[in-house]
Formats: C-alpha cells, structure tokens, sequence
C-alpha cells in the first residue's frame, strides 16, 4: 500500500488569523479551503491549556500512540468573568484533512483533540486513554465564587461546510471547562 499520500498530508498545513483581546477569542473567516493536516490553538484570558495531536504508525505490529497530561494549580480563577469564544463566516469550510481546532476564553479551560491512526497487519487494542490524562487540579482556596460573568460560545452556520475528512473542534467560553476530542483509527 502506497503511503505517499499520508506523508504529504502531515506535511502541508495552513494557518488562521485569529483576534485574541482581554477574554474573547475570534475567528473570523479563516482556514477556508484548509488541506493536509491544520492544528490551531487560540486562548484568551489565563492559565489555559490546548493540545493538538496526531500520531501516525505504519508497519506490522504498527501501534500509533499518544499520552497528553495536562495539569493546572494555583491561584483560583475568577469565575465572575465575562468570557466569549466565536468561529464566524465561512472559517475552515471547503477544506480536506485533518483539522484540530481548540479554542477557549476564561480562565483554567483545558482542552484535547487526539488523532491515532494505524497501517498494520497485526492486532492493535483500542483503548479511551488520552481521555483519562486529562485531569485540573483546583488549588485549595476555590471556594464558591460569584458567576455572574456572562459567557458565550458561536458557531456560525457556514463555519465548517463542505470540509472533508476528521474534523475536531472545543469550544469553551468560562472558567475550568474539560474538553477533549479522540479518534482511533486502525487500517489493516
């Protein structure tokens, strides 16, 4: 089997221009007609953690593995913040591959889109791995806090249409939102 196509695929990417200010996180209009393999990250507030992800095996016995462990401590975050996140227009339509989208406004937010893909022979266990390592730790003085901030998440209609292949998006507007995307691919 000709793998070729697979090569060229993780190595071609494209990028997104994004607006990040104070709490809120736009994108607007960006990544259309996206091919090969696109990983975008955007935070806007504090202490976020984003991860994008793809491994890729082929042989026999080929296994593609992935360990992401995210941990966040320290001082609580404030949970009456205001906090937006936007896909708008006609962002990352029209597009081809494998398209890793995480984007988070607040505050403490993590977030995980995995990818494991396979070209083997032999037997391969499938397992919901990359969910368990994604764990916060509160710091001890996270008491109950206001929450009269207001959040919000959009997504426009026409964001995304027409894309073609694996699509994974988080959106996350707030504080201490756990979010993750995996797929497991085996090809024997």
């Amino acid at each position: 089997m000709n793998h070729l196509w697979m090569l060229l695929a993780v190595m071609s990417c494209s990028a997104a221009l994004a607006d990040t200010t104070g709490n809120n996180a736009s994108i607007d209009n960006s990544g259309k007609q996206y091919n090969g393999v696109v990983a975008i990250n955007q935070a806007a507030g504090d202490q976020q953690q984003l991860s994008n992800n793809l491994a890729i095996a082929v042989g026999h016995n080929a296994q593609a593995t992935l360990s992401v462990t995210q941990k966040i401590s320290g001082a609580a975050a404030d949970r009456s913040l205001s906090a937006s996140a936007a896909i708008q227009g006609n962002a990352f339509s029209h597009g081809n591959g494998a398209l890793s989208v995480n984007q988070s406004a607040g505050a403490q937010n993590q977030m995980i889109n995995a990818v494991r893909v396979s070209f083997t022979s032999g037997p391969q266990s499938i397992d919901d791995s990359v969910m368990s390592q994604q764990t916060v730790a509160l710091a001890t003085d996270s008491g109950l806090t206001s929450t009269t901030g207001s959040r919000q998440v959009v997504t426009s209609d026409q964001a995304f249409t027409g894309s073609r292949g694996v699509v994974q998006v988080n959106q996350s507007a707030g504080v201490g939102n756990r979010v993750a995307n995996t797929l497991n691919v085996r090809l024997n």
